[in-house]
């Protein structure tokens, strides 16, 4: 059972090239991140060939392997290895209303559609029934909402409203490349009043992964 006061979070795996185990670990704690998925980009077949090496876990972090796909495609080459005792979190970028749609049918196997927005109206009644009746969990990158506030947030206001209005999972996390990066939990649930969820909703959020 989790302490209520550990969090989990999403990150890259290029931030393990840039900072010692002992530095992240030092930071994640300091957060009370207890679980971190940490997420390998999947660009091409390559990316999917080389050796997947994580920190070993320790009783202050577990670390567990995420893939972030941006080409849905590339799934058919992703081969689980026998060696991996829990499998890998599946997660998708999304995009436009009609990619977000390709990720959330049922075949596709994806646990969690990632930045369901764009441009334009990326995400609507008829995603909002998929991701519910596929069990799709929709992620949120925190950085983004820093990077682009007005955009960003704007269009996930309404595909926050779409998701508590059906019940559907949603899944609040830092996707950071660097320590900097990284967000307090406490700090990210007084954001996330600003789109009328409630504390403890919020912090279940933030609690749990794709467990």
């Amino acid at each position: 059972m989790k302490n209520k006061n550990e969090f989990t979070d999403f990150i890259f795996e290029e931030i393990l090239e840039k900072e010692s185990q002992d530095t992240l670990t030092t930071a994640l704690s300091s957060l009370s991140i207890k679980t971190v998925h940490v997420m390998r980009e999947i660009n091409n077949k390559s990316d999917l060939s080389h050796e997947y090496m994580l920190p070993p876990s320790t009783s202050k972090i577990i670390f567990k392997k995420a893939y972030l796909f941006y080409d849905i495609s590339l799934l058919q080459f992703l081969k689980i290895k026998d060696k991996d005792s829990e499998k890998p979190i599946i997660l998708a970028f999304g995009g436009d209303i009609k990619k977000n749609a390709l990720i959330l049918e049922k075949e596709r196997g994806i646990d969690i559609l990632l930045n369901p927005i764009s441009e334009k109206l990326s995400f609507d009644t008829s995603s909002s029934n998929l991701a519910k009746e596929n069990k799709v969990i929709i992620g949120f990158n925190l950085n983004l909402f820093r990077e682009k506030p007005y955009s960003s947030i704007k269009q996930a206001r309404f595909i926050i409203f779409l998701l508590i209005k059906n019940r559907i999972d949603m899944k609040f996390c830092s996707c950071a490349r660097k320590i900097n990066d990284l967000i307090d939990p406490i700090i990210t649930q007084s954001i996330l009043l600003n789109f009328e969820l409630e504390k403890e909703g919020t912090r279940r959020m933030l609690m749990k992964g794709k467990d």
